[in-house]
């Protein structure tokens, strides 16, 4: 499943039916209008020919910081505000309300939601992405997201296994070592993956962490963490790699060797290696000097065909949740601390200050909805912009991270974790 980047649909279905792709993933100019991504589905479906199982078009969108869709729909905040939301029967209506979006699309399968379970500040990549930082709580969270995108048709990937929340590297970057003990990662990290697979997860991606109980590869190629996800917690789907264009793998490994470790080790799917061409030569040379078998090509296709399949044949859910569902996310999942907790917390007029200037005008478009106005002499709100940066003033909100918070001066602190416009209409 390679990566593409164009508007170009003819170029795309050409793609598909050379290489006899899985499907795609979509990014960057491909995925600038909504009109684009439905022709870019429509002309990879066509590339599939009459071969009797359907191409994965698939997208990374998690929302907050990670939506690589903007245009069509609405923009989710961070997937912390699931986390933090009380009510997981409303994180589930959200993202189906998110899937049946995509899905209108042409969209069958998003990489999400994530299911690592972070440290805060010291987690480079994951942090506001994660649920939460207990290991019970993200569980709920992304199972219920989890069954959401179910509910609408569209294969969720559960994703980082082993846990990506716990490790200082960002796996972009270079290789994560997990030096924590195999009960250790029990009782934190591999919980909310038990409790996935349990639940029925179709699709489980393979993170680039080096854990070191289990030998110290990547687990994206290392035949220890595959026979853990398929025999200790059951797992019968598709297990895909990460992206294999990460520094984490690159910097070792040409795109002929990863992918074909990768294959040996017990992947399923291979997601963005750096060279379709050179992937293909080099997993047909391997299983052509036996070095590669081709029981385990033949397993993984089979996993890879009836995926496809399944989605195929999904039936969508009556929705629950209609409406602006970003905003009823951002409401649900909005965490305030005060020393008085008798709302309203503002008091008209109002005055905004901090992140940037369209955060500014979104949360007072929010806030003149309900009555209140800008100006001085009335309730001061500071927004933080970034995961950790403190401020003073009367209200002071995170958009991001919560982190900063701890570090404020406020009679109110509020954390909504988005900074889109109905985020803040939410927040308001």
């Amino acid at each position: 499943m390679p990566a593409y980047t164009y508007a170009d649909g003819p170029q795309l279905q050409a793609l598909i039916a050379d290489h006899s792709l899985a499907g795609v993933i979509l990014f960057a100019s491909a995925t600038e209008r909504a009109d684009t991504v439905a022709g870019l589905a429509a002309a990879a479906q066509a590339g599939v020919g009459e071969r009797g199982w359907p191409a994965l078009i698939s997208i990374d969108q998690e929302g907050g910081r990670v939506a690589r869709l903007t245009d069509g729909i609405v923009e989710l905040p961070a997937f912390m505000a699931a986390g933090a939301a009380q009510d997981k029967s409303l994180v589930r209506g959200v993202y189906a309300a998110q899937g049946r979006d995509l899905a209108a699309l042409g969209i069958t399968v998003d990489f999400a939601p994530v299911a690592d379970v972070t440290i805060g500040l010291a987690d480079p990549i994951i942090r506001s992405r994660s649920a939460g930082d207990q290991p019970d709580a993200v569980a709920g969270t992304a199972v219920a997201a989890m069954l959401g995108y179910v509910d609408a048709a569209v294969v969720p990937a559960i994703k980082h296994f082993p846990g990506h929340g716990s490790v200082t590297t960002d796996s972009h970057d270079a290789l994560p070592v997990q030096s924590a003990t195999l009960d250790a990662l029990e009782q934190r990290d591999l919980v909310p993956f038990r409790r996935a697979v349990a639940v029925g997860a179709p699709v489980v991606m393979m993170s680039h962490i080096a854990v070191q109980a289990w030998g110290g590869e990547p687990a994206s190629l290392d035949p220890d963490a595959y026979t853990y996800l398929r025999d200790e917690l059951g797992f019968t789907g598709v297990a895909v790699t990460d992206a294999l264009n990460m520094g984490a793998i690159t910097q070792s490994r040409g795109p002929g060797q990863a992918s074909v470790e990768a294959l040996a080790a017990g992947a399923d799917l291979l997601l963005m290696p750096t060279s379709t061409d050179a992937a293909l030569e080099a997993i047909v040379a391997a299983v052509e000097q036996g070095t590669l078998s081709r029981e385990r090509l033949d397993e993984a296709a089979a996993r890879v065909i009836l995926l496809a399949r399944w989605q195929a044949g999904l039936v969508p859910a009556a929705p629950t949740v209609t409406g602006d569902y970003a905003r009823a996310l951002a409401s649900s999942g909005a965490t305030v601390a005060a020393a008085d907790c008798a709302a309203p917390f503002v008091t008209s007029p109002v005055s905004i200050s901090g992140g940037w200037s369209a955060d500014r005008e979104a949360l007072a478009a929010g806030l003149a909805a309900h009555g209140i106005a800008i100006g001085e002499g009335g309730t001061s709100i500071w927004i933080s912009g970034t995961d950790d940066r403190a401020g003073s003033a009367d209200v002071v909100v995170a958009m991001d991270g919560p982190w900063g918070l701890s570090g404020s001066s406020a009679r109110v602190y509020a954390a909504v974790y988005g900074r889109g416009e109905s985020a803040l209409a939410g927040l308001a």
